[in-house]
């Protein structure tokens, strides 16, 4: 689970940490900086899918000119706080090694944009976290800047770096290509200590299995091919996916319960009639026989479907980060989304960040999820945003056991709060 990341010069943030939970709502205005968050995240799930710095800030192109990957957007240019000309992202996150769990620090520094030049990667390291406070008792993994013995820099292809060795306390010291994430190159390092390598993989592991959904019902009317099981950003596959679900009675049951509660409907059952092509296209059969179609389905009712597909499918992520909660549902059913999201962090294998303008979501939060709902907001006449979990926000606590909290997030009480405190 990613526990907290902190951001520097990155996009509109010039030295912000946001805290993550199980379940993380953000709220805030337009431009307080909210899809920008979710820019961070995918630029650690590009790492991950071992892409160099310029591909994972702009395109990743396959055979056939394919669009693979969609870069951050701004790429290169927008990517830095007030045209600086590096970021600086951390995350502290959780792994599971065959014996226990442990916490590690990951943290990369990228010169972004370079005229004529490539983007690159001029710091990064890796560290063992005893306590997520306590960095003096933390062992480190690899570190291009060690805080001690510190090391020459200046290879304009290549950044060394002190990497650890099992059962020593010596650091020997590695060259990298510098325009590919180190974290990635040392997987693959045969002189790299196998243990190393292992803590790498598994911090790579981490950010693996990520999905940014920000549905399209246009997307999602689309019919697919059975046999693919994965929900794509937008919706795609969305009819072979439940498909895939009803197949096994008890998710299938578990389905067919939630959009019974998320929509006025009376479904009963699903059907999936295939056209010339072999495709399949999700129907709705209600009690009384009649059959909806994606086709003709809302698109509130697509977007249920679209967050039921994702948190219930046979191959759902570990972690999803969703665009505008609200878009397109009533709002007396979006406490049921939420209750949906809690029950699902609740069983430990999912985690979710979720962005929002609404103040009804804010009223349905559980006391454990509103531990970790941020406030993004910018000062006025200031360029940069900065986050705050709003249970830090002062009277904050008090207030909403005392008033209506949707209503005081609609007045723009917590933006005030923040501003003059």
């Amino acid at each position: 689970m990613l526990i907290g990341i902190k951001l520097i010069n990155f996009k509109n943030f010039q030295d912000t940490t946001i805290i993550l939970g199980p379940l993380t709502l953000l709220v805030g205005t337009n431009a307080a900086g909210k899809s920008n968050i979710r820019d961070a995240c995918r630029f650690l799930h590009g790492i991950s899918r071992g892409y160099s710095i310029a591909e994972i800030l702009g395109e990743k192109y396959i055979e056939g000119g394919v669009l693979q990957w969609r870069g951050i957007r701004g790429g290169t240019k927008e990517i830095t706080f007030a045209g600086r000309s590096s970021f600086e992202l951390e995350v502290i996150f959780t792994i599971k090694d065959k014996i226990e769990e442990r916490i590690l620090a990951y943290w990369i520094q990228v010169e972004a944009d370079r005229i004529g030049n490539p983007p690159r990667v001029i710091g990064e390291s890796l560290t063992e976290l005893i306590g997520i406070n306590d960095r003096n008792q933390s062992q480190l993994i690899f570190d291009s800047h060690p805080k001690e013995n510190s090391l020459p820099q200046h290879d304009p292809l290549y950044l060394n770096v002190r990497v650890q060795k099992k059962g020593s306390s010596q650091y020997p010291t590695f060259s990298f290509w510098n325009q590919c994430p180190i974290i990635r190159q040392l997987i693959e390092h045969s002189d790299v200590s196998p243990s190393v390598r292992e803590t790498a993989r598994l911090a790579i592991k981490a950010f693996t299995s990520m999905r940014f959904l920000d549905l399209s019902p246009e997307a999602m009317r689309m019919p697919s091919l059975p046999g693919q099981t994965i929900l794509g950003d937008r919706g795609e596959n969305l009819s072979s996916v439940l498909q895939a679900i009803c197949q096994n009675p008890e998710r299938k049951q578990a389905l067919l319960q939630w959009i019974q509660k998320l929509t006025p409907m009376d479904a009963k059952d699903f059907e999936f009639p295939s056209d010339f092509t072999g495709k399949v296209l999700l129907t709705l059969v209600e009690e009384n026989g009649q059959r909806i179609s994606a086709y003709s389905a809302s698109d509130g009712t697509l977007r249920f479907l679209g967050i039921i597909a994702a948190l219930l499918g046979t191959e759902a992520a570990r972690f999803y980060f969703v665009e505008e909660l609200e878009n397109g549902i009533h709002p007396t059913r979006l406490h049921l989304i939420l209750q949906l999201m809690e029950q699902k962090v609740a069983e430990g294998r999912i985690q979710i960040i979720a962005t929002t303008h609404s103040p009804q979501l804010l009223k349905s939060l559980s006391p454990k999820s509103l531990e970790y709902a941020s406030l993004l907001y910018r000062i006025p006449n200031r360029t940069y945003a900065k986050v705050k979990r709003i249970i830090d926000i002062p009277e904050a606590q008090r207030i909403i056991q005392e008033q209506d909290f949707a209503n005081l997030h609609e007045s723009g009480w917590l933006e005030d709060m923040v501003y003059f405190c």
